[in-house]
């Protein structure tokens, strides 16, 4: 036995020598895959001398009973503890050289490891049964504080600083939508809940840290995270989605991974342009980051202060066996019995994956149904879930007449309805719940007239019916087109707006811009055949004005002749043929404008010729007017025929236009007709007006008119 311990000593000992050679040298020091292995093992190693130096304290303080058989186990514990505090501090060693931690944290961590293995291996050498019990139980102290430093620094390596004292020193500020911005109110809460600890001042893996937003727009070791108005190509994002067992994956296999609808925030928020400091109640009306943002059960749950339930949690294999690829289960905050639920893919729903959460009917306090196929009839299956206090109907396909179930659900806080055909018969049931404070019904049969007389009537609950709306908050007027008339093939297009500091937004592809869609206008810009310019300012403390939409003509290839086939209407006879490639637009409540062609009785025919080399067509443009109120409606089909000759043509496209389906605004529009590119030396264009307008107006069954002010050849 006595040559065992003389070992032991031995190989103690040169591990001493070796850790202080690691202190000096490690940065010069390539580990091999085996040692890298060992390295891992940190973890596991480092809680044996904690126990053991707790059970050699309490065999200390019942020497007297136990008598003189205690020093030889006290002497074989401080064996163990020697020990096994060497090996956590060597391998500690290792694992540091195999990622990216705060240098600052991680040297007080090793120097302090050591220091415990040195007082550890000196109690070993020391001790005897002359040895003063005061020196040693000095000794003993003196390694417990050092081992307490040791361990709050490893925590701070692995869960981030202040891990311990978070609990009591979270800051009594709520942040909300009017004093936050969008980072801090919604992407902040999810960075921290699954990127801080990995990504802060003390463990800053690939360089990146996350803790600080300057130091986080700097970016880490291979740049920023994300590329600004472009998610899909953002490192960040595509570590979400990459296999768990993937080294790249974030976060790490094992540890809490994101939702779908937190990557949803966090993928808008860099489509927008990952602002660190516009505030919500900015954004726009509408706003498609608002309405991810505002809707996300995941940041309604993360400005809800951390409650302590008292019921018991669940078992890693019930919660193993409730996670599918289209529903996730997970604690509500670390170490929490509460759990949220999250479903998603609408077409994979089936109502028995809703049967099978009453496994937790206890535990469950949020749940997350939102777009998902969940109907009246579910609402006697959610009702079991007894602790619930968030529920996210949005967008499912619940009518209201099942909310009545809900009566029973004591602790339910908020309720979201928005999207659904809800009505306020259907959700008086929920208004009598005792803790609801919260109920989102916008963009349902619920009116802002009837949701305000609500709050009237309830004024412990926020009814939210419309999207933070602040009356003193002004709204900009829209941006406008400088050009005028038909566009150069050699001209800019130019937009403006008289507000100096305004940010204009345009898109060219028919979407609404914000800050999501749209690019930003910063120089003018060409177009190369006609397009529609939908533009909308924005500015901070104002309201983003309304969408303004034009049609920017832009002149193609002149034909070489072109000539009416069919006469126009003698009221609208323009300056005939002229009319079509003179550059001049016409208004469309002005129809006696000399711009204006007009048929009505019989169809818009036109011809013209290219020439022998004639250019490949692809596209012909008719520039129309709508005035709905005046029997003007778009033509109702048009055809192309195309040869050789005005005399050989064959029919090459046809096309039936769709109609307005009520009354509408004026508008000038551009009618595009594509083709397939072929070399041809005549066309003919024919636009047969409507036949009889529709029932809903109020010339219902009267011939409409066609009004074509220019024509364009791409």
């Amino acid at each position: 036995m006595d040559k065992l311990n003389r070992v032991a000593l031995n190989f103690i000992f040169c591990i001493q020598i070796l850790l202080v050679f690691l202190l000096f040298f490690e940065d010069r020091i390539s580990l091999p895959a085996w040692l890298q292995v060992a390295g891992r093992m940190h973890p596991l190693i480092l809680h044996l001398p904690i126990g053991i130096m707790i059970f050699l304290v309490v065999l200390l303080l019942m020497q007297k009973q136990i008598g003189e058989s205690s020093l030889r186990v006290i002497q074989t514990g401080l064996l163990l503890t020697s020990l096994s505090a060497s090996l956590a501090a060597l391998f500690g060693f290792f694992l540091s050289l195999q990622g990216d931690y705060g240098t600052d944290v991680l040297m007080r961590h090793k120097i302090s490891g050591v220091i415990l293995s040195f007082l550890c291996y000196g109690a070993l050498v020391w001790f005897t049964a002359d040895l003063k019990k005061s020196v040693f139980v000095g000794l003993g102290i003196v390694s417990c504080l050092v081992l307490v430093f040791t361990g709050h620094t490893g925590s701070v390596l692995t869960h981030g600083d202040n891990f311990l004292l978070a609990p009591v020193s979270k800051s009594d500020v709520i942040l909300t939508a009017e004093n936050a911005s969008v980072y801090k109110y919604a992407v902040e809460p999810i960075l921290e809940r699954k990127c801080f600890s990995c990504h802060n001042e003390s463990k800053a893996k690939g360089k990146l840290i996350m803790t600080s937003a300057d130091k986080f727009r700097a970016g880490g070791e291979n740049g920023k995270p994300w590329i600004e108005g472009n998610p899909g190509e953002s490192r960040m994002i595509k570590a979400f989605y990459l296999p768990p067992d993937h080294d790249e994956h974030m976060p790490p296999d094992g540890k809490p991974q994101l939702t779908l609808p937190e990557i949803r925030i966090l993928k808008a928020w860099i489509k927008s342009g990952a602002d660190f400091e516009k505030k919500l109640a900015q954004l726009p009306d509408g706003d498609s980051l608002r309405l991810i943002v505002a809707s996300a059960p995941a940041v309604q749950q993360a400005q809800t202060p951390e409650v302590v339930y008292d019921f018991n949690g669940v078992s890693e294999e019930v919660l193993e066996k409730l996670n599918t690829p289209f529903r996730t289960v997970f604690p509500l905050y670390q170490n929490s019995p509460a759990l949220q639920v999250d479903f998603f893919v609408r077409k994979a729903f089936e109502a028995k994956a809703l049967e099978e959460l009453k496994a937790i009917d206890e535990q469950l306090v949020v749940l997350n149904l939102s777009k998902m196929p969940v109907t009246d009839k579910d609402m006697s299956v959610i009702k079991s879930f007894k602790n619930l206090e968030h529920l996210n109907l949005n967008f499912s396909a619940v009518q209201g007449d099942g909310l009545k179930e809900l009566s029973s659900l004591k602790n339910l806080q908020s309720v979201s309805l928005s999207g659904t055909s809800v009505s306020v018969k259907s959700i008086a049931p929920l208004l009598q719940l005792p803790q609801l404070k919260e109920l989102f019904v916008w963009n349902t049969r619920i009116t802002a007239i009837q949701a305000d007389s609500l709050s009237g009537h309830y004024p412990a609950i926020t009814i939210l019916n419309t999207q933070f709306r602040d009356e003193s908050i002004l709204k900009l007027s829209k941006p406008m087109l400088v050009n005028e008339g038909v566009i150069k093939t050699d001209e800019d297009v130019v937009l403006k707006h008289p507000m100096p500091g305004v940010v204009i937004r345009y898109t060219l592809d028919g979407t609404d811009p914000d800050t999501l869609q749209g690019v930003v206008y910063e120089k003018p810009f060409r177009f190369t055949e006609t397009s529609v310019i939908k533009a909308r300012a924005c500015k901070d403390t104002w309201y983003c004005s309304d969408v303004f939409e034009v049609t920017c003509f832009v002149e193609g290839i002149k034909p070489q002749q072109i000539e009416l086939l069919t006469a126009a209407d003698p009221q609208y006879p323009g300056e005939g043929v002229a009319s079509l490639t003179d550059g001049r637009k016409g208004v469309a409540d002005v129809t006696k404008e000399p711009s204006w062609l007009g048929y009505r009785n019989t169809p818009f025919s036109v011809g013209f010729g290219l020439g022998e080399n004639a250019p490949a067509l692809k596209k012909i443009v008719l520039s129309y007017g709508r005035n709905i109120g005046g029997y003007i409606f778009p033509p109702q089909t048009i055809e192309i025929w195309a040869g050789s000759s005005k005399d050989k043509l064959k029919l090459v496209r046809k096309v039936d236009v769709d109609q307005p389906k009520g009354y509408e605004g004026l508008k000038v529009e551009a009618l595009s007709i594509p083709l397939d590119p072929a070399s041809y030396s005549y066309y003919k264009v024919i636009a047969i007006p409507v036949a009889k307008l529709p029932a809903w107006h109020s010339g219902k069954g009267e011939k409409g008119w066609v009004f074509i002010d220019e024509m364009f050849f791409y």
